[in-house]
C-alpha cells in the first residue's frame, strides 16, 4: 500500500472460535435486501460490536482456521498498544491514551466508556480468566 509503506499489508485479523460463533458476531454479505457494497465492505465483512473497531474488518476476502492463536495485524505492528483481544475495556491502560470516555460521532457528547461497549451481561463470561 502506497500510503503507508511501513505496514505489513495485507490487513489480517483473528478470532476465537468463541468469539466468531458469539450470537452477536455477524458476518455480513449483504445490506437493505441486496449484495455488499464495496463501501460498506464486500464482499463480506464481520461486526463484533463489543470491540474496538479494527477487529471488525471490512472486505474479508479468506478465513483460515488454525490450531493456535494467529498474529493480527495492529498487534504486530504495536504490541505494547493493541492485544490479541482488543475488547472496549476502559479499565485497561492504554500507553498512549485514556479509554476512560468516549466522544459520540453524531452529537459530541462525552461519555463514560462501558465495559465491552455495553454488551458485557452477554459477552464477559467468554473471556473469565483471560486478559482481554
Amino acid at each position: 500500500m502506497k500510503m503507508a509503506p511501513w505496514y505489513n499489508w495485507p490487513y489480517y485479523e483473528g478470532l476465537r472460535m468463541d468469539e466468531a460463533m458469539h450470537p452477536l458476531a455477524l458476518f455480513v454479505t449483504g445490506l437493505f435486501g441486496k449484495p455488499l457494497p464495496a463501501q460498506n465492505g464486500a464482499p463480506s465483512r464481520a461486526i463484533l460490536p463489543w470491540k474496538y473497531g479494527y477487529k471488525s474488518p471490512k472486505s474479508i476476502v479468506k478465513i483460515e482456521f488454525v490450531a493456535s492463536q494467529p498474529g493480527t495485524f495492529w498487534n504486530d505492528a504495536q504490541p505494547k498498544e493493541y492485544g490479541f483481544f482488543s475488547n472496549v475495556n476502559p479499565g485497561k491502560p492504554h500507553p498512549c491514551w485514556s479509554q476512560e470516555m468516549e466522544q459520540s460521532i453524531p452529537n459530541g457528547e462525552v461519555r463514560k466508556t462501558e465495559i465491552y461497549n455495553g454488551y458485557g451481561e452477554w459477552v464477559s463470561r467468554i473471556y473469565s480468566g483471560s486478559e482481554d
